[in-house]
């Protein structure tokens, strides 16, 4: 199980990689200011699609709270940031409560990952369950790289210098598999 914030889940709709997300990783789970991010961003289809492989979790009231918390020490410099990062920090929080299931917590923004990572947490990107499939020899370094560049193409923001990165990596992960 991976718990999930809004942005690799949306990179994984735009590339059409949810079989293959599924496939990797089993069932997906989120908070549902997550839920509500994917829909506002139109979505909806695609997460109805998955059906019960993507459950939508509500937080406690007391976890909402810690939520906020978390949302600001994300965005510290910013003073909207507990609306900002309200998606990272809701999985975070779901993640850290179900932590025995949770065996990573997808999240792409820097700050969020390091946050993640000071909770203990395991985390992956989109870009790493890309390379997770090339490792296992599902997905070609070619095809990881076309996945990226459409997620980029429809909007994503993974730069050039990113995807090459992600691309040469593959290629080596290819070779030593």
């Amino acid at each position: 199980m991976i718990v999930s914030d809004t942005g690799p889940l949306i990179s994984v709709f735009q590339s059409g990689s949810f079989p293959l997300l599924h496939a990797l990783i089993g069932d997906v789970v989120v908070p549902k200011a997550v839920a509500d991010e994917i829909i506002q961003h139109g979505w909806l289809n695609d997460l109805a699609a998955a059906g019960e492989k993507i459950r939508v979790v509500e937080l406690e009231t007391d976890e909402h709270a810690k939520a906020t918390e978390v949302a600001d020490a994300i965005g510290a410099s910013d003073p909207l940031s507990h609306l900002s990062h309200r998606g990272e920090a809701e999985a975070i929080v779901l993640a850290c409560r179900q932590t025995e299931l949770c065996e990573l917590i997808f999240i792409d923004e820097l700050a969020a990952r390091n946050y993640a990572t000071k909770m203990g947490l395991r985390v992956t990107g989109f870009p790493g369950i890309l390379l997770m499939a090339t490792r296992t020899k599902v997905l070609s370094p070619e095809n990881l790289k076309s996945r990226l560049e459409s997620c980029r193409d429809q909007g994503t923001y993974y730069g050039q210098q990113l995807i090459e990165d992600v691309y040469q990596m593959a290629q080596t992960v290819w070779r030593q598999s």
